[in-house]
This record gives structure tokens, sequence and C-alpha cells, in this order.
């Protein structure tokens, strides 16, 4: 039989209001439990304490004879235990025990010299919650102790324990639960009887809560529950009310976040289709339909299958994601275009599962042009890397004809013991020029020489200390001294140690060039708060003009009438193949540092 909105009500009110007294019982009892608990405990505390001030007392008198005995022998001790006995209701017993648990003093004369048993503390009972103690009470009759240490002479005596009896205590509780109970059996009969008068009071703002309730089902957020009573009816209107506008800023919100991601996908340059369940068309981006050819959006609620046809490869795709429950990926498919040129994409197709289900589909069409572009410049890169090995033979076969040229004009000269000084100074000229066309084209071939790096883990600090031993030799010659200030904490680089002992000392034997007349160059290390390792050559040489920053490190660029200007384009190359970057801090008169930036290893 189905009751109706009356009965239910009284039935409900009924259930409401007996609830409330079982539960405003069961807090009685629960707190009656707690304070009965905490008055037991706080008197058998009292107990053990008045009784810690006589033992005290007793072994301040025994003036170095044995503690023990004196206790047993004080009589007010004793009489001090009988008496807490009598004094709380809950107590059974009350003992001293020495540091080994050895019964020193009892209230029952027969247990003292025995062993004491261990008990429950009912300071554990007390960290229980209420229905956890009424549930030990009544199930365990046990003894329950509350203990106070004793010390003598700083060091642990001994304790005194009182036994609190948990049979007592339940007795004294039982009568509030009978109380409880017969209170909890009663009410029912009560509430009906409450219920049924005040349905007539209830079930009109009910009705009208429901008819509410009922709007807001219906997407009517907005609608305002009038009520004016001060009641538990009154309140769950104005939660409703509450309720109705904070859907209401959410449903705004969601519709805003909608929009916002809506407009993000829109700016995508790749094409994003959104299907549901039934496989037709919930949202596309622009780029869809530029790519597609087709309105999309004015076809929403279509499949890919009617907008594109049964035949088109991407509509084939799309149907064996959704059939197989798995994804398509990189199929290669022509487009018509948004200028009747066909135009190659990348299509994928996700299929959005829900327990296994399948509840929609994404579609991503991918432009190959920038890949294509991309393709272009790894093939480009390629043929730049073959022409540096072409120049790099090329080269090296100009050196070959360049060392039988030294090697013969040395002949020649010899051949020649005293030549007229116009021959001395041209086959001098010859040589030298030679020469310096085979250091430039030596260079050249340590620059433009495909190198293969051999990472490994490299100590930067240990690798300028052995860098400044390369050329302590040289630069004591030319009264230069070596500085450090080397970071210790350090980690290690990853780097070719063979490319980057090259670029340092390159960059060590500039800043001692710098310093024609002598001075120190500083070496030092450290690690920005970002991770990056930096290391720096600091001389205090001529330096370098301002307008001559942006050039030294240009290939074949020299000041230096000696020069060849390979060596600084070397380390910008070293440096630039490890990842790192270099920095120039110069100051005309003053000095240079240049500083190199690593990443960790």
């Amino acid at each position: 039989m189905t009751l109706g909105i009356r009965g239910k009500e009284i039935l409900g009110i009924s259930l409401l209001v007996f609830l409330i007294v079982s539960v405003a019982s069961i807090v009685h009892l629960s707190t009656t439990t707690r304070l009965v608990l905490k008055d037991a405990a706080e008197k058998g505390t009292l107990q053990a304490q008045q009784i810690f001030a006589g033992a005290t007392r007793t072994v301040a008198r025994a003036h170095g004879s044995r503690p023990e005995a004196a206790l047993r022998r004080d009589r007010e001790l004793r009489a001090l235990l009988d008496a807490s006995i009598g004094y709380s209701p809950h107590l059974v017993y009350a003992m001293i025990t020495d540091h080994s648990g050895t019964i020193l003093v009892h209230s029952e004369r027969s247990r003292e010299g025995q062993p004491s048993l261990p008990r429950q503390q009912i300071e554990h009972l007390l960290e229980m919650n209420a229905l956890q103690q009424l549930g030990v009470l009544a199930r365990e009759h046990q003894v329950f102790e509350t203990t106070l240490p004793l010390s003598l002479n700083d060091r642990p005596f001994g304790a005194i324990r009182l036994g609190l009896a948990g049979s007592l205590i339940w007795r004294e509780l039982s009568a509030a639960a009978w109380r409880s109970l017969l209170l909890a059996v009663l009410a029912f009969p009560l509430a009906w009887i409450v219920a049924f008068t005040l349905s007539n009071l209830v079930v009109m703002p009910l009705r009208q809560i429901a008819q509410g309730v009922d709007r807001m089902a219906h997407g009517e957020f907005d609608t305002a529950f009038a009520s004016v009573r001060d009641d538990e009816v009154g309140r769950i209107a104005a939660k409703l009310n509450l309720l109705g506008r904070q859907i209401q800023e959410d449903r705004s919100s969601l519709m805003s976040e909608k929009t916002r991601l809506e407009g993000i996908v829109r700016c995508l340059e790749d094409a994003i289709i959104l299907l549901n369940r039934d496989q037709a068309v919930i949202f596309a981006n622009p780029v869809a339909e530029t790519l597609l050819a087709c309105p999309l959006m004015n076809a929403a609620g279509q499949t890919l299958q009617k907008i594109l046809g049964d035949t088109h490869p991407l509509a084939v795709a799309v149907g064996e994601v959704f059939q197989r429950r798995g994804p398509v990926k990189h199929l290669s498919l022509q487009v018509p275009g948004d200028r009747d040129t066909p135009l190659d994409v990348l299509a994928s197709a996700y299929p959005v599962l829900d327990q296994g289900d399948v509840v929609g589909g994404m579609v991503i069409l991918t432009k190959t042009e920038p890949l294509q572009q991309i393709q272009s410049l790894v093939d480009y890169s390629q043929k730049l890397a073959e022409l540096g090995k072409l120049t790099s033979g090329v080269a090296h076969e100009v050196k070959n004809p360049l060392n039988a040229m030294i090697i013969h004009l040395e002949l020649l000269k010899q051949k020649l013991n005293d030549p007229p000084e116009h021959v001395a100074k041209s086959l001098e000229l010859l040589g030298g020029e030679v020469h310096r066309l085979d250091r430039v084209v030596q260079g050249f071939l340590r620059f433009v020489r495909p190198q293969t790096l051999q990472l490994q883990p490299l100590d930067l600090n240990r690798l300028l200390q052995e860098v400044a031993q390369t050329t302590d030799v040289q630069g004591a010659a030319s009264r230069i001294t070596f500085a450090f200030r080397l970071d210790d904490r350090l980690p290690p680089i990853t780097g070719d140690l063979e490319l980057l002992q090259q670029a340092f000392l390159n960059l060590v034997l500039n800043a001692c060039q710098a310093m024609p007349d002598g001075g120190t160059v500083t070496l030092a290390t450290d690690q920005t708060v970002e991770g990056v390792i930096r290391a720096h050559i600091i001389d205090q040489g001529i330096g370098i003009p301002s307008e001559d920053l942006d050039k030294i490190f240009r290939l074949y660029y020299t000041t230096r009438p000696d020069g060849n200007g390979i060596g600084l384009s070397l380390v910008y190359r070293i440096v630039q193949m490890h990842g790192g970057t270099i920095e120039v801090d110069s100051k005309v008169g003053q000095g240079t540092t240049m500083t190199v930036s690593f990443t960790a290893a």
C-alpha cells in the first residue's frame, strides 16, 4: 500500500522525533558514562595523591633504613589505604608496589609480598568514545587501575596503584541505561501523536517546496521558495533558495569556461572535431571547416558519413574507431582545402570510453605542410653537412701541395748558400706567405670538419686546473700568474673532454696574450639560482673596444698581426656544440672576462 503525502509526513516526523529522542538518550547516556568515569578517575587520583603524600613522609622518616620496611610498619599509611576504599564507591583495593611490581603495602594484607597483576589503566578507558566505554563496562567486568609513580632520591622507586571495579561502575550506569531505553520506547507513540497534529501545518509548505524542486529539475534555477516560517521547513526553503542561486552561478561559470575553452580550441592550428556516441558532430573549430570545406557547425547533430559521404576516408576511419574501440593514428588523407586545392593532412581519431563503452570520439587533422618544411630543413642540414665534408676534403687536398711547397723552399734555401739580398727577401716572403696559408687551411679544417662528441661527465674545476697547468710554464716566462676561485659544490657537466680542453686552452692563451707586461689570469666557477654552471676566465689585459665585441667570434677576424682569426671562432663552435653559451665583458685598459655557461649533467 502506497502512503500518501500526509501518511509519509506522519511517519517521517514520527521517525524523526523517535530518532531525536533516541539520539538524545544516547547522548545523555554517553555523557553520564563519561561523567561517572571521570568522577571515579578523579577520586582515584585524589586518593592516590593523598597516599603519595603519606608514603613520601614515611620514606623521609626512615632516615636511610629500608623504605620498604618503613612503609609496612607505618600505621597511618595503612589507615590511609583502608580509608581510601570507603571514600570511593568504586575503589576495591589500594596498594604500593616497588619498581619490579611486587606489592609492598596492600589494603588486603594477605596480598603483600606477592607480585601485582597487570591491569588496564582507567586513563585508557577514558580515551575511548562513550559507546566503546559502555561496551567495555557491560561486557568485561574487570578492574581498572589508576597509577601514580613513586620516586626516591629522584630515582624510580615504585608506584601507588588503586583499583576501580568496572562492575560497580556499570551498576551505577545500568539504571540510567534502562531509563534512556524506556524513554526511547515511549517516544515513538508520542511522536506519532505530535506528527499527526502537526501534519496539516507542514503538508502545505512541503507541497510548495516539492513544486519548486520540480521547477528546478526542469532548469528553472531562479525559482524562489516563499516561506515565512521560522522552523525547519522555513530553513529548508532558504537552503533551497541558496542552492538554486549557487546552481545558477555554477551554470553561468560553466558556460563561461566552455566558451573560453572553445575559444582556445578555435585558435588551434590543428582541426578538432568532437562526436557523440552516435558519431554525430557536436563541435568543430573553424580550421576543421576550412580543411573539409564544409560548414560543420551548421551540420551539428549529423554524422560525418552523412556530411562527407560514406566513402570518404575520414568517415570510414571514424566508423572503424567506434567499431573496434581503438584509435586510428596518422592516417594520410587529401582534403579539398579552402581554395579548391587538395591539401595533405594527417588524421587521427580517438574513442572516448566510459567503462568500456564508446560514448564519443575526437578527430584531429594536422596539416603536413609544416612537417614538410621541417623535413626540408633536415634535408638541407644534411646537404650542408655533406658540403662541409666536401669542403674539408678540398682543404685537405690544398694542404698537401702547401706542405710540398714548404719542403722545396727549405731545399732551395739550402742549395742557395749565399743568395743575393733581393732573392733572400723573396724567399723569406714566399715562405711566410706559404706558412700563413698553411695555418689558415689547418684552422679551416678544424672549423669545418664534422665532429662526433664523446660525451662524459666532467669536473669543470679539474678541467680548468689542468688547462692552467698546461700553460703555467709559458705564462711564467711572460710574468703571468694564475688565481683560482672555484666552487667545490659544482655538479658535473656533460661534455667532450678533448674539445673543451681545446676551447678553454684557447681562452686562457688569449688572456695571457692580452697582458704583454704580465699580470694575473683568474679562473672562477659558480652556479646560478637556475642551475646554470659557469666558468669565468678573467684577465687584466688591454681589453677589447666595444665596437669589436660583436666581431671577435667571426671566422678569420683578428686584431693581432700574427693571428689567424680561428681560435675564438673554434671556441664559439665548441661551446655551441655542447648547448652552452659564451659571453664577453671587457673594458679597454681594465681587462676582459669570458663567461662560458653550461647546464648540469
